[in-house]
């Protein structure tokens, strides 16, 4: 009975505090309802509270990393977590300068502004997978042990359980989603190229994560790899619209309102992917008692 119970929590114990749980769950929803409000009326700019609620939601996810740094710090290194959290505090605060004037959205240097600050969050993201990554090759060639897990001695053993083709495949998603949105400020409404790029970069997110199955159904369940696989997925929809015909950007209001809408339930997804820890791990506590 003990040796049933000592593999369970080897394989499932979730360290992530319910404080940075609940946290990190608001962010996201709160990004996918700002996103929705923005598609509300078509023929109208976002409003001040779609912009608030976009500028809350990833400066929430920020918080709920930094309340989990302790633990993440020593799984995947300091200079990581530290990226992880400047980049989606800059995917808040690209938007502040619009919750205080949302007018300043149909203002072309005050919309680069935000894209600009959005893609480089994006940068700042990519180069946090990139560190984990360099993280894992350093505790390889040191040989640490992973001394935390239960009944873990394996000296060959490292804290970063994914493997390097996902970290990169996460970095360079990140990477060519970032510089789709560059392409997005050289050139207004954007070229094909850089609405495919976009995509390209969201749907390597996507195979990032499923090629890191095994262990994060292990580890967080079936459920929440589930959601955050279909969110990454979905998001790389909402450019496809553009990407067969970069006109649709401008032509027509109703894409621009598709494009808000979508991105609304893939970060809803995220949000639902991150309640299923909470349950996961709310189950698990209960077991041991």
């Amino acid at each position: 009975m003990s040796l049933n119970v000592h593999t369970t929590l080897t394989k499932t114990e979730i360290h992530a505090s319910n404080a940075s749980l609940w946290i990190g769950l608001a962010g996201f929803l709160s990004l996918g309802a700002g996103n929705v409000l923005a598609a509300g009326d078509p023929t109208s700019q976002p409003g001040r509270l779609s912009w608030s609620m976009q500028c809350a939601g990833p400066i929430l996810i920020a918080v709920a990393i930094a309340l989990h740094l302790g633990h993440l710090g020593y799984r995947i290194g300091k200079p990581a977590v530290t990226l992880f959290i400047v980049g989606s505090s800059l995917l808040g605060l690209c938007t502040a300068h619009l919750v205080i004037s949302p007018d300043l959205w149909a203002e072309k240097t005050w919309s680069n502004i935000a894209q600009g600050l959005w893609a480089v969050g994006l940068l700042f993201l990519s180069a946090a997978l990139a560190s984990v990554a360099v993280h894992k090759e350093r505790q390889i060639e040191h040989r640490i042990a992973q001394v935390r897990d239960i009944g873990d001695t394996d000296m060959s053993n490292v804290s970063v359980h994914a493997s390097f083709l996902t970290l990169i495949t996460g970095s360079v998603g990140f990477l060519l989603y970032a510089v789709g949105y560059v392409q997005l400020i050289e050139v207004a409404g954007g070229t094909r190229w850089s609405w495919m790029l976009q995509v390209i970069g969201c749907m390597l997110l996507a195979v990032a994560i499923i090629n890191h199955l095994e262990h994060l159904v292990r580890h967080i369940g079936l459920g929440a790899v589930i959601f955050g696989v279909l969110g990454a997925v979905i998001l790389s929809i909402s450019s496809i619209p553009f990407v067969v015909d970069p006109e649709n950007y401008n032509s027509s209001p109703y894409w621009a309102q598709f494009f808000w809408n979508v991105w609304g339930v893939g970060a809803t997804c995220a949000a639902i992917s991150i309640l299923f820890i909470i349950m996961r791990k709310r189950t698990l506590a209960h077991a041991e008692d």
